[in-house]
């Protein structure tokens, strides 16, 4: 008799935390690299930081609000703070990493980067795990690679 091993596809909430350990690599490579070997981890960051958004943006934050009243304030919060810190990436990028304050600036937005990670997995992933079926959230993550794919295209 054979025996079945039943593999168990990660919901959003794993793709999610994945996508926050990735941003926070590519946030210490760019800290430790030299002059301009930060471009390469730099530009990473920004793809990720996009994507992850991007995501964020059409499949995390609306089913955050539809978990209810707190739902609402938390996604609006959560997708605002977001937005403003892709903004910042695009500009410091085009700030360049060799410019005088870029390191400075960096480590601020890198800290602000993480910080807005940590948030989301105390008032979001709650709100998910509990409020969204596990069904649903394994479909959710499934949206979520199909949103990287198309932005690829």
């Amino acid at each position: 008799m054979q025996a079945f091993t039943t593999v168990i596809s990660p919901d959003i909430i794993d793709v999610l935390r994945q996508e926050h350990e990735q941003i926070r690599v590519l946030c210490a490579a760019v800290q430790k690299a030299g002059g301009g070997r930060k471009q390469r981890p730099f530009a990473a960051l920004r793809e990720a930081v996009h994507l992850h958004q991007l995501g964020e943006l059409t499949i995390v934050h609306p089913a955050v609000r539809n978990t209810g009243a707190d739902g609402d304030g938390i996604a609006l919060a959560s997708q605002t703070e977001g937005e403003r810190l892709e903004r910042s990436l695009i500009e410091l990028g085009r700030l360049g990493v060799r410019h005088p304050a870029f390191d400075d600036r960096f480590a601020a937005l890198s800290g602000a980067l993480l910080d807005h990670a940590t948030r989301q997995e105390s008032d979001e992933f709650p709100l998910l795990r509990r409020r969204v079926p596990a069904q649903r959230l394994h479909m959710m993550a499934s949206s979520m690679r199909d949103v990287r794919i198309m932005a690829h295209r």
